[in-house]
């Protein structure tokens, strides 16, 4: 997805903005006695500007073919944040749209949705990589085999304990 957008930042002349957002655990900003206290949003501000910087230099290496480029760190919801970021007409949104399998459907959509539905700008949504969906797949049938390795024991400790009766 990085890839694709200093592409467009490229062909445009425009400059390239990687932004991550990032959320402070429920109830931790309101006290020093909840979930960690004040330090936890510092917290959460640098493992997300660790994830952006690792992100960027595994997709882009250093080197930038002479796009101006920034990375941005904000709090807030995703959706939100992306969306306020690329505020004006001629920016350019550009948004994965890998699977995050359950978690939208039960927390209200997706990022790459709720920007397309309030986006100022023309929205890019980037499929996931052909090796990204592999892995995924592999995930799942890792997943699965595990789930059902554990089901087997647990039957065994059933059958096992029914036999002592």
């Amino acid at each position: 997805m990085l890839r694709r957008a200093l592409d467009e930042a490229r062909r445009y002349g425009a400059e390239l903005h990687a932004v991550i957002a990032y959320r402070v655990p429920e109830g931790s900003a309101t006290g020093p006695c909840l979930l960690g206290g004040p330090g936890a949003m510092d917290e959460e501000r640098r493992t997300a500007a660790l994830t952006l910087h690792q992100t960027c230099l595994t997709a882009l290496g250093d080197s930038f073919g002479g796009v101006d480029f920034t990375a941005v760190v904000a709090l807030g919801r995703p959706d939100t944040v992306l969306v306020d970021h690329a505020d004006r007409q001629d920016d350019i949104l550009v948004i994965g749209t890998g699977s995050a399998g359950l978690r939208p459907h039960l927390f209200g959509g997706s990022v790459a949705r709720d920007c397309v539905r309030h986006a100022r700008c023309p929205v890019l949504l980037v499929p996931p990589s052909e090796l990204a969906r592999e892995y995924r797949k592999g995930l799942r049938r890792w997943n699965g085999w595990v789930r059902r390795q554990a089901d087997e024991i647990a039957c065994a400790a059933v059958r096992h304990d029914i036999s002592r009766l």
